[in-house]
C-alpha cells in the first residue's frame, strides 16, 4: 500500500479538512465577538497562531491512532480486519458537509446582518428627509457617503479621533472630481443608528457608503473600512489597517486612495489620486485639531470656547497648520454669531489668521470665503449695494467649489434676505444646499426663518421642526421658532419658544434679555426683573443686556434712569446686536424730546461722533448711520421744518446713492418716516394705517406707547390712526393678561 493510500485509510485527509473548516468558524465567530467588546487585537492573533498550531497535531494524531467502539488506540494495535476506520470516514463526509453548510450560512448572516451591526452599533431614531424637503438626486451617479467611522476603543474620550478620521476621509474624498461626496452634517446625522445602508443611500442620494471603525489603544490603532454598494450591498472593497498611531496619515492615505481607486475602475475612469488629508504630520497637533473640530461642532457657548483652545494648542505644535488656522478664524466667525464676541473683536481675531491662510495658500477657496463672510457679517454702513453684490457673487462662485460649507451659503442666502430683500434667491440658495446637505439643520432653520419673514408660516413651522429634530440641542432652532410665532402676531407662544431655547443653552445670556426685553415693553417689570437677573449673571456687562436696563427704565417710568443709562451706552458706541443699539438710541431720543431736552441729545451725539451731522456722506457702521438718523428726529424738537426736512433728503440721498435699500419694507416704518419728513402727512397716515397698524402686535410691542410724538405726533393725531392705536391698545391689554397667566405656569417657575 501507498504512502498516500495509508493516508487515505486512516482519514488524515477528512480530519485535517474537517478541522481548518472547524478552525476557520471557529476564527471568524471569535473576530466578531471581540470586535463587538473592543478587545485588543492581540486575542486574535494569540487564537489563530493556537488553531494554526493545532492543525499539525490534528494531523499527528489521525495518523498514529485510530477510533474504535473501545476508544481511541495506537494504529499499530488495531486488527485490521476489526478496524472501523471506513465508518468512521463516513461519518467524518458528513461532519465536513455540516461544518460546510454552517460556513455557508455564517456567510450569509454576515452579509445581511453583522456588517450593518458592527458598523451601527446602537440604534435610536432614524433620521430622513422631511416631506416636500428638496430631495436628493433619485438616480445617484458617481457618488459616495462617508458614515461616522466607529468607535472600538471602548473609551467615549476617544470619539473625537474616529469621527476625525471620518471628517478627513471625507475632505480628501470630495477632492476626486466628478464624484459627489454627501455633506458631513448629513453623514453625521447617522451616527449611532441602527439603519441599513439602502436606507441611508437614498436619504443621502449617494450610490455607495464608506463605514468603518477605529480601535485606539496606547500608541497602536487599528482601522477597518469597507465600501459598500448602496443597492445590492455588495463589498467594493474592504481592509484592516493596525499600525503604529503615528502611522495614522499614511492610513488615512491609504484608505482614500484605495476607495478612489475603487470607485474609479467603474466609475470616475482615470480617478485621481494624489489627495490631500489635513497639512500637518504633528501628531499632536492633529489629535488638538480633531477635539477642536468636535467642540467646534457642537456650537454652544461653552464649546467654541473650548474649540478655540484646542485650535490655539495645534497651531502652538505646528504654526504651518493651515486647516486648524482656518478652523481657529471660522470659529470666531461662529463666536460672533451667537453674541461671545463683538464686530471688533471678531475682525481684530480673525483677519489675521486669514490673512496667514492666504500667504500660506494663495489658491484657497476656504480662505477666501472665510474672509468674503467676514465682510458681509460685519455691516459698513458705506459699502454699497453694487460693493456687497461684488461679495456676494464671488462668494457664490466659491460655493461651486465648497457646496458643503453650509456657512458661505447661509451668509449668502442671509444678505439676499436681509440687505437685498431678494427672498426667493435666498430660498433657492438654501434649498440648493438642501440637495447636498438634507440632513443640514442650520439649512432648515434659516429656510424657515426665511419663510416667516413672508408669512408662510406652515412651511415656516414644518422648516423649523425639521431643523428641531435634527439637533435637538441647539438653541437656535426654538429662538427661530420664537420668531416665527411673534411674526404669526402669538406672542405666549413665542415666549414659550424662548423659554424652551433658554433651557437648551443655560450659558446664552441672549436668550433671557430677550424675554425680559418682551416682559418689560408689556409693563411686566416684576417678571421681566427675574429674567433680566439671569442675563446678568452670565453677561453683566454685553450690549444687550445693558439695553434692556434701558428697557427697564422705561417700564418703570423712570426717564431720568432711562436717559443716564442710554447716554453711557451710547458714548460706549455698543454693537447693535439684536437691535440692542437701534433700540437704545430711539428709547433715549423719545424720553429728551419728551423732557424738552432735544437740542441737549443733539449736541450729546454730535459731541460722540462729531461727524453724523455730515448729512451728504454716511457715517461709519452702523452705530454712526443709527446716530444720524436719530440726530434728524431730535431736530424736531428745536429746527425748522426746513432745515430738518433738508438734512433728511441730504441723508436719504446718501442711501439711495450707496443702493442701500433703507425703505424696501413699509412695515418698519421707513416710508412713513419718509413722507412726515418731507411734510406728506396724508401719505404718511396712509402708510401708517396700511403697513404699521397691521403689524404684528407681538413685534412691535411699544406701538401703544406712541414713541416720537414730536416727529409722528400729525399722524398719531389723525382720527383713522388715534382709533386704529386705541384698537391696538386694548389688544395690547388683552396680551398683557394672557402673558401674564402663562408666566403662573409651572414650567415658568422653574425655568
Amino acid at each position: 500500500m501507498t504512502f498516500f493510500s495509508e493516508l487515505k485509510r486512516r482519514n488524515v485527509f477528512r480530519i485535517g479538512a474537517a478541522y481548518v473548516l472547524f478552525g476557520w468558524v471557529l476564527l471568524q465567530g471569535a473576530d466578531f465577538a471581540l470586535d463587538l467588546i473592543g478587545a485588543p487585537n492581540w486575542i486574535i492573533q494569540a487564537l489563530s497562531i493556537v488553531v494554526a498550531a493545532g492543525l499539525l497535531l490534528a494531523l499527528i494524531i489521525a495518523w498514529a491512532f485510530e477510533l474504535t467502539p473501545e476508544g481511541l488506540k495506537r494504529e499499530k494495535n488495531v486488527d485490521r480486519s476489526q478496524s472501523i476506520a471506513t465508518q468512521t470516514g463516513r461519518k467524518l463526509d458528513r461532519v465536513i458537509i455540516g461544518v460546510l453548510a454552517l460556513a455557508v450560512v455564517y456567510l450569509l448572516v454576515d452579509k445581511l446582518v453583522l456588517q450593518d451591526l458592527v458598523s451601527t452599533p446602537e440604534a435610536v431614531q432614524v433620521a430622513t428627509p422631511a416631506p416636500g424637503a428638496s430631495a436628493p438626486r433619485s438616480e445617484p451617479g458617481p457618488s459616495v457617503a462617508v458614515l461616522p467611522f466607529v468607535n472600538m476603543s471602548g473609551d467615549q474620550d476617544n470619539e473625537y479621533f474616529s469621527d476625525g478620521l471620518t471628517e478627513t476621509l471625507l475632505h480628501m474624498l470630495s477632492q476626486l472630481p466628478g464624484l459627489h461626496v454627501a455633506a458631513r452634517t448629513s453623514s453625521f446625522a447617522f451616527k449611532g443608528q441602527n439603519v441599513n445602508i439602502g436606507e441611508i443611500a437614498g436619504a443621502l442620494g449617494v450610490a455607495h457608503v464608506l463605514e468603518g471603525s477605529v480601535q485606539k489603544a496606547n500608541d497602536r490603532v487599528r482601522v477597518t473600512a469597507q465600501l459598500v454598494r448602496a443597492d445590492d450591498g455588495f463589498h467594493v472593497w474592504s481592509q484592516s489597517y493596525t499600525r503604529p498611531l503615528e502611522d495614522i496619515f499614511a492610513i488615512q492615505d491609504e484608505i482614500a486612495t484605495d476607495v478612489a481607486s475603487a470607485l474609479g475602475s467603474s466609475l470616475l475612469g482615470a480617478a485621481k489620486t494624489d489627495l490631500h488629508g489635513v497639512n500637518t504630520t504633528d501628531l499632536s497637533a492633529y489629535d488638538s485639531y480633531l477635539k477642536g473640530l468636535e467642540q467646534q461642532a457642537i456650537y454652544s457657548y461653552a464649546s467654541l470656547g473650548s474649540a478655540e483652545n484646542h485650535f490655539k494648542q495645534a497651531l502652538a505644535r505646528d504654526p504651518g497648520f493651515t486647516d486648524a488656522r482656518l478652523a481657529l478664524a471660522r470659529n470666531y466667525l461662529l463666536k460672533f454669531n451667537t453674541g461671545l464676541i463683538d464686530a471688533g473683536e471678531t475682525r481684530a481675531l480673525a483677519e489675521p489668521l486669514l490673512r496667514q491662510a492666504r500667504q500660506q495658500q494663495p489658491d484657497n477657496p476656504l480662505a477666501r470665503a472665510l474672509e468674503l463672510s467676514l465682510n458681509l457679517l460685519i455691516f459698513d454702513s458705506r459699502q454699497g449695494a453694487a460693493e456687497v453684490r461684488a461679495l456676494v457673487d464671488e462668494l457664490q462662485d466659491l460655493l461651486q467649489v465648497l457646496p458643503a460649507e453650509s456657512l458661505i451659503r447661509i451668509n449668502v442666502a442671509a444678505t439676499f434676505h436681509m440687505f437685498f430683500g431678494d427672498q426667493q434667491r435666498a430660498i433657492e440658495v438654501l434649498q440648493a444646499g438642501l440637495l447636498i446637505d438634507p440632513l443640514e439643520a442650520e439649512l432648515h432653520r434659516w429656510l424657515g426663518r426665511i419663510y416667516a419673514d413672508n408669512q408662510r408660516f406652515d412651511e415656516a413651522r414644518a422648516a423649523l421642526l425639521r431643523s428641531l429634530e435634527l439637533a435637538p440641542d441647539n438653541p437656535n432652532g426654538y429662538s427661530t421658532m420664537a420668531d416665527v410665532e411673534s411674526w404669526a402676531d402669538n406672542l405666549p407662544a413665542a415666549l414659550d419658544w424662548m423659554r424652551q431655547a433658554s433651557q437648551v443653552d443655560r450659558q446664552d445670556h441672549e436668550l433671557p434679555a430677550q424675554i425680559a426685553r418682551d416682559l418689560y415693553q408689556l409693563r411686566l417689570p416684576e417678571e421681566g426683573d427675574y429674567w433680566l437677573a439671569r442675563a446678568q449673571a452670565l453677561a453683566p456687562g454685553s450690549a444687550l443686556t445693558r439695553s434692556i436696563e434701558v428697557q427697564r427704565a422705561a417700564a418703570m417710568d423712570d426717564p431720568q434712569q432711562l436717559i443716564a443709562l442710554a447716554s453711557a451706552l451710547i458714548a460706549d458706541q455698543i454693537e447693535d446686536r439684536r437691535g440692542a443699539f437701534g433700540e437704545t438710541m430711539q428709547l433715549y431720543a423719545d424720553a429728551m424730546l419728551r423732557e424738552g431736552r432735544a437740542r441737549e441729545a443733539f449736541d450729546f451725539l454730535v459731541s460722540v461722533r462729531p461727524e453724523i451731522t455730515r448729512y451728504d456722506e454716511i457715517a461709519a457702521g452702523q452705530q454712526g448711520l443709527i446716530m444720524q438718523w436719530a440726530s434728524i428726529a431730535l431736530m424736531s424738537g428745536f429746527e425748522t421744518f426746513e432745515n430738518r426736512k433738508v438734512a433728511w433728503l441730504q441723508f436719504t440721498g446718501q442711501l439711495d446713492a450707496l443702493g442701500i435699500p433703507w425703505n424696501r419694507d413699509p412695515s418698519d416704518g421707513s416710508l412713513t418716516w419718509d413722507y412726515v419728513m418731507k411734510g406728506e402727512t396724508e401719505k404718511a397716515i396712509d402708510s401708517y394705517l396700511e403697513y404699521e397698524l397691521t403689524a404684528p402686535l407681538a413685534r412691535n410691542l411699544d406701538r401703544p406707547q406712541k414713541l416720537l410724538n414730536a416727529v409722528f405726533g400729525p399722524v398719531y393725531e389723525a382720527p383713522r390712526v388715534a382709533a386704529g392705536l386705541a384698537a391696538d391698545a386694548e389688544r395690547y391689554a388683552e396680551v398683557r393678561e394672557e402673558v401674564r397667566a402663562m408666566l403662573q405656569r409651572p414650567e415658568w417657575n422653574n425655568p
